[in-house]
């Protein structure tokens, strides 16, 4: 996405998807990458991009811990605000222009949003934040050793009993899911 793709792939797509890559994009770049992959697309192909953003955590059970389940969060804002990463990558840039707006902005039309949070099926809910506290945690995992780093195996195993604890107590999270789609000018 970074770089100029070869000639043999350009114009060529009717749909080009791309799906939870956020992690991988700094804000500088993110508008850099979508004018990059409209270069894929045939006159009146469609860009399809999903990715999550605005991640919280809420309790089902009033008085319910949470600490560990924030810690583990937390413990990536290092990365988030050393890197410039787009946690949600459609997420409002410098020029406050709403998502659809700069996706206008590098020429697509037809722009359109959707935006589902992750919690809205409620048997759901346990796996779900399961899942995202075991990613973060491989994420902090990562950081085992590296230079300046707080983050131990023994530190992370203690997060880990204690957050899946808080989970079997009632704590879970929320993640909006974005799918935004434009469509690249038919130049006919």
């Amino acid at each position: 996405m970074f770089l100029p793709f070869p000639s043999e792939e350009l114009g060529k797509y009717d749909v080009v998807a791309v799906r939870f890559t956020s992690s991988v994009i700094s804000r500088s770049k993110w508008t850099a990458c979508v004018a990059n992959l409209m270069t894929l697309l045939k006159p009146g192909g469609w860009l399809q991009w999903i990715d999550s953003c605005n991640f919280a955590l809420y309790n089902s059970v009033p008085g319910t811990s949470r600490a560990a389940c924030q810690e583990i969060y937390d413990g990536l804002d290092s990365y988030r605000l050393e890197q410039g990463a787009v946690i949600g990558l459609m997420m409002r840039e410098a020029m406050n222009l709403k998502r659809e707006d700069a996706w206008r902005a590098v020429g697509l039309v037809d722009v359109h949003e959707d935006v589902f949070s992750s919690d809205r099926l409620g048997e759901q809910r346990n796996a779900s934040t399961r899942n995202i506290i075991v990613c973060f945690l491989g994420c902090l995992e990562g950081s085992i050793g590296v230079e300046n780093s707080v983050w131990r195996e023994r530190k992370i195993e203690g997060l880990r009993k204690r957050a899946m604890k808080e989970i079997d107590d009632g704590v879970y999270h929320t993640l909006d899911q974005v799918c935004i789609i434009g469509r690249k000018p038919d130049t006919s």
